[in-house]
């Protein structure tokens, strides 16, 4: 690709409740899942609610006019609607154009890059900026181990001319490898499965990422290490962990996937506006690799041109991080809508 497009800002929201897994604990005698707790949407909250935080407070740190914006690109697989558009409401709420291009994607837990990456190249072609998030809270069956780690959060960032970046998009890989998905939502469903067939699942994650990864680096030109933060999404903390042996395992940011969970098709986006907030310095290298079972792998090698400026008003991905209230199981259920609310 030419390196036309670049980040010009971030913005991010993480709901205030948290539960612990010691609440998993006590209701059903056990936890699967390397994290301590995990972020847990209101009763008042959706991924609308949370895409239009996010993006809000991408669209003001990238000191844009909104009447510019030429795109929204949304990523989820746990959309409120089955015919209706999550761009849309959002693009509503936020008071962009009408003549925005809407884009909804909800393929997959990578749903957050598959928009990034069709809007970086819309963006390319036609100019302007373009508004991408990833917004999730993917749910399961209360018990299931794959329940346990499944958290709520929305990442945004806005794309446009390279001139303006705090980072450069300097290439983008896809990898297509047909495996039979291991976890999946059946058609008019809420709720998400898996096949629990571990040996399978790490066997199709494994060789769907290092293909994709391969891929970038070769076009690239580069080596695996000479990335200075690289970002893999993964059910948890260990999956990341586990793929590159080569890799030194201290550029593999793991902060979220640790203390927020498993944010879905706002994971990867979430771990890039974390990393553009907590650690890159100009000039270092950033690695972001999603995964979507059944749907591939996406990989994106960014450069760091300067920390983007902070706006008072505008919280920092730091500050939603800290703020916490924790709740206990059964409001837990209840803020899901798994049991009555009363």
């Amino acid at each position: 690709m030419s390196n036309n497009v670049g980040i010009i800002g971030y913005g991010t929201y993480i709901p205030r409740y948290r539960i612990k897994k010691e609440e998993y604990i006590k209701t059903w005698g056990h936890f699967s899942g390397k994290i301590e707790e995990k972020s847990v949407i209101g009763y008042d909250e959706d991924v609308i609610t949370m895409a239009v935080e996010a993006g809000y407070n991408a669209i003001h740190n990238s000191r844009i006019n909104k009447n510019d914006l030429k795109l929204i690109a949304i990523g989820s697989v746990s959309s409120p609607y089955n015919v209706k558009s999550m761009a849309s409401e959002v693009a509503m709420a936020l008071g962009l154009p009408m003549d925005i291009l809407l884009l909804d994607f909800t393929e997959s837990e990578k749903a957050g890059t598959t928009a990034l990456s069709t809007g970086i190249d819309i963006i390319e072609n036609k100019g302007g900026y373009g508004l991408i998030i990833g917004s999730d809270a993917p749910l399961a069956t209360p018990g299931d181990s794959l329940e346990h780690v499944q958290a709520a959060a929305a990442a945004a960032i806005v794309i446009g001319n390279n001139n303006k970046s705090i980072a450069e998009i300097v290439g983008k890989k896809t990898a297509n490898i047909e495996y039979i998905s291991d976890r999946f939502k059946r058609n008019g469903t809420k709720m998400m499965k898996d096949l629990e067939i571990a040996p399978y699942s790490n066997y199709a994650y494994n060789n769907t990422i290092k293909k994709t990864v391969n891929d970038l680096t070769d076009e690239l030109k580069i080596k695996l290490n000479e990335f200075d933060h690289v970002y893999i999404q993964g059910h948890d903390s260990r999956q990341p962990t586990r793929i590159f042996k080569q890799l030194n395992k201290n550029k593999i940011y793991l902060d979220t996937l640790r203390i927020i969970g498993d944010t879905g098709a706002a994971s990867a986006l979430l771990g890039l506006n974390a990393i553009l907030y907590y650690k890159a310095k100009e000039n270092d290298r950033i690695l972001i690799v999603s995964y979507g079972s059944g749907a591939g792998s996406d990989a994106l090698g960014i450069k760091v041109n300067r920390k983007q400026d902070k706006i008072n008003e505008i919280p920092t991905i730091d500050q939603y991080i800290n703020r916490k209230e924790y709740i206990n199981y059964e409001k837990y259920l209840k803020f899901k809508e798994l049991i009555d609310l009363d």
